[in-house]
């Protein structure tokens, strides 16, 4: 691959890996108001050649507001919310006040997808450009040079690679822990119950009420854990898979008839069981949502709630 598609995809899957972990655990503490998120975004768009300052910090009052440009005259909101009622009370407030004229407001959606709204908001708002989400902002970083591409590819890596170095260790180590949980009683006797292999009858089908859910979580930790989960399976032998798998289905099946065959609850209750297990043999640096990724594609191998 060329230089520009290399650096381009750097961006692609750190900002997807961002994404993912704003949605799912808020274990970067990027929410609405926090100003980790603010300043995170701050030294980002400079890299797009934009010139933010942190609105906490300033002075002046800047209601509904999180970054300020006064060069290019751009105000930023950083928001997990994609309602209109949100966006509208934004562009409101903020084209309400005289101090923000000439200024363009935009939304930037942390951990969500910016959805085709409806609604005319006015004030010459184009949801399709001032909402900006993560695909939105591939779009605009596919416009650079090849040179503005690596500037914003070094600077994720610097940014979120630090954090990644510093919580895949964790996330190996607890799925690598479960496994060796659920494999080390090789007396244990074998799961009599035949599974059909059909993961799209399970989701779709059988669990058709709760299919946007389950794969919904699924598609969101896939970018946070999969390497962890790929990692941690090159320990696996073939027996230990069996034995895994028996496991798996016997808790599985048990937990779902317990919870009324309600897949959300019933996976809700097997993390909880296998966090809880790994505690009480005293594994305590772990992960609960790198457990909960590991039962999913169980699940998708139909080792969990087999049907």
């Amino acid at each position: 691959m060329d230089r520009r598609t290399i650096k381009y995809n750097i961006v692609e899957k750190r900002l997807a890996y961002l994404k993912s972990r704003v949605e799912l655990a808020n274990s970067l503490n990027l929410t609405d108001a926090n100003i980790h998120a603010e300043n995170f975004y701050r030294d980002f768009f400079a890299t797009l050649g934009f010139s933010f300052t942190n609105t906490n910090f300033d002075a002046q009052n800047f209601a509904h507001i999180d970054l300020i440009d006064t060069v290019n005259k751009q105000a930023l909101q950083i928001t997990s919310r994609t309602d209109n009622k949100k966006i509208k009370e934004a562009i409101e407030g903020f084209y309400g006040k005289n101090e923000y004229n000439g200024y363009k407001l935009q939304l930037l959606l942390i951990g969500k997808d910016a959805k085709e709204y409806t609604t005319d908001f006015g004030h010459d708002f184009d949801h399709s450009k001032d909402v900006l989400d993560v695909k939105r902002i591939l779009s605009i970083v596919n416009n650079l040079k090849t040179d503005e591409i690596a500037i914003v590819a070094d600077f994720l890596d610097n940014e979120i690679l630090e954090e990644r170095a510093h919580t895949e260790s964790t996330e190996v180590e607890t799925i690598m822990s479960l496994i060796d949980f659920l494999s080390k009683d090789e007396n244990r006797q074998l799961t009599a119950k035949i599974d059909n292999v059909d993961p799209d009858f399970k989701i779709n089908n059988r669990f058709a009420n709760h299919a946007s859910y389950l794969t919904g979580q699924y598609g969101s930790l896939y970018a946070v854990y999969n390497s962890a989960l790929i990692k941690a399976n090159e320990k696996m032998d073939g027996v230990m898979a069996i034995i895994i798998s028996s496991y798996l289905k016997d808790e599985s099946d048990a937990l779902l008839n317990k919870n009324n065959n309600d897949p959300k609850a019933a996976l809700a209750e097997l993390v909880e069981y296998f966090y809880n297990k790994l505690s009480t043999n005293g594994f305590d640096k772990f992960d609960k949502q790198a457990i909960r990724y590991y039962l999913l594609d169980e699940m998708i191998k139909c080792n969990v709630f087999p049907n």
